[in-house]
C-alpha cells in the first residue's frame, strides 16, 4: 500500500512528520536541528518495519531517499559483494537480485569505496555471513553483530596480525574487540552520540568535505533498533545539487541518527528497494551519465530474526 503525505514547513524549522503515515514501526520524525524549507514527504512501506521516505527540498536543491527499517521487526543488514573473494564491480541493484535468489530482499545502497585497479576491491573491511573478504584498516566499519546489533567503530584483526587482501589466511580470520556477522566500510564518521564530529570540513580532505557531492550514509539511531540508509541525489541542478559532509551530517541529526558513517558517493550513490510490480527499483537518480555504476560492495536489508553466529 502506498501513501503520500505533502507537507509544507517553515525555513526555521525541519519537522518531517508523516502524519497519517507515522506507526509503531516508523517513528515521528522531528529536529529543530537542520533549518531548511522542505516542500514535499512521501513515504512508502516496502516491508514489515521498513518505510521509504522521499524528501525534497528547494533550499538544497535536495532530493533526499531514506531507507527508515526497525530493526525490532525481524530486519537485519547484509553485506553484499557479488563475488567469492574481493574483485569484481556489479550494479548495486544487480547484488540486491543476487541476493534475492536466496534471502527476502527489501532493499539497500551502495557501501564502501572501492579501488578501480584491481576493480571493485574495497578500501575497508568487508565480512560477510562472517567470513573476512578485506582486512580492517583505521577506517571506521558499520557492523552487526551476532546478535543482529549495529555498529560504527574500527576493528584490527585479533592478536596484531596483518594479513593483505587475497591472503588465503584471511577466510580464518577474527577481528578485535569482536567479530562482526556482517560489516562494511566508509568514512569518516560524521556523529557520536548525537554530535557532529569536530572535524567535519576536512575529514577526507577540504575539498571531498565541503564540495557539494552526491552522498550516501547509514546512521544507527533509536539506542541500536533503527537505521537510517540515506542517499542524496547531486551533480544535478536544478534538480538536486548534493550535500557537503557538514550538511548531510545534519541531515543525519535531524532524521534521529545517534551514530553516522557516510559511505561511497558520487556516481556510486544508489538505493534500491523491492517492488511489488517493477522488482528491484533503483529509487534516486544516479548522477553518471549511463545510469548506475558498478560498485565494489553494497548493503542490503533483509527479512531475518537474530542472524546466526
Amino acid at each position: 500500500m502506498r501513501t503520500r503525505c505533502t507537507i509544507q514547513y517553515a525555513v526555521s524549522l525541519l519537522a518531517l512528520v508523516v502524519g497519517g503515515c507515522a506507526s509503531r514501526s516508523f517513528p515521528l520524525l522531528t529536529t529543530s536541528s537542520f533549518a531548511f524549507a522542505t516542500d514535499t514527504l512521501r513515504t512508502r512501506r516496502v516491508g514489515d518495519g521498513v518505510a521509504h521516505h522521499f524528501i525534497y527540498s528547494p533550499a538544497g536543491p535536495w532530493a533526499i531517499h531514506v531507507l527508515d527499517v526497525n530493526l525490532a521487526r525481524c530486519n537485519t543488514a547484509v553485506a553484499v559483494k557479488g563475488a567469492s573473494g574481493a574483485e569484481g564491480r556489479m550494479l548495486t541493484s544487480d547484488l540486491m537480485r543476487d541476493l534475492a535468489r536466496t534471502r527476502d530482499v527489501v532493499g539497500g545502497v551502495n557501501a564502501d569505496f572501492f579501488l578501480f585497479t584491481p576493480p571493485g576491491v574495497p578500501t575497508g573491511a568487508l565480512v560477510s555471513g562472517g567470513r573476512v573478504i578485506t582486512p580492517p584498516s583505521a577506517a571506521p566499519v558499520f557492523a552487526m553483530d551476532s546478535a543482529g546489533i549495529p555498529h560504527i567503530r574500527t576493528f584490527t584483526l585479533r592478536g596484531g596480525a596483518k594479513l593483505a587482501v587475497g591472503d588465503p589466511a584471511l577466510a580464518n580470520a577474527s577481528f578485535a574487540p569482536f567479530h562482526p556477522l556482517e560489516a562494511v566500510g566508509g568514512r569518516p564518521v560524521m556523529a557520536r552520540d548525537s554530535t557532529m564530529v569536530a572535524n567535519i570540513d576536512s575529514a577526507g580532505g577540504v575539498a571531498f568535505s565541503t564540495t557539494r557531492h552526491p552522498r550516501t550514509a547509514i546512521g544507527i539511531a533509536n539506542n541500536r533498533t533503527r537505521l537510517l540508509l540515506v542517499v542524496v541525489d547531486g551533480r544535478q541542478k536544478p534538480y538536486s545539487d548534493g550535500m557537503t559532509l557538514r550538511e548531510l551530517a545534519s541531515l543525519m541529526l535531524a532524521l534521529g541518527a545517534r551514530d553516522a558513517l557516510n559511505l561511497d558517493g558520487g556516481g556510486s550513490t544508489t538505493m534500491v528497494y523491492a517492488d511489488s510490480a517493477r522488482g528491484m527499483h533503483v529509487a534516486n537518480h544516479p548522477s553518471d551519465p549511463a545510469g548506475e555504476r558498478p560498485v565494489g560492495d553494497a548493503l542490503a536489508i533483509v527479512r531475518g530474526c537474530k542472524p546466526a553466529p
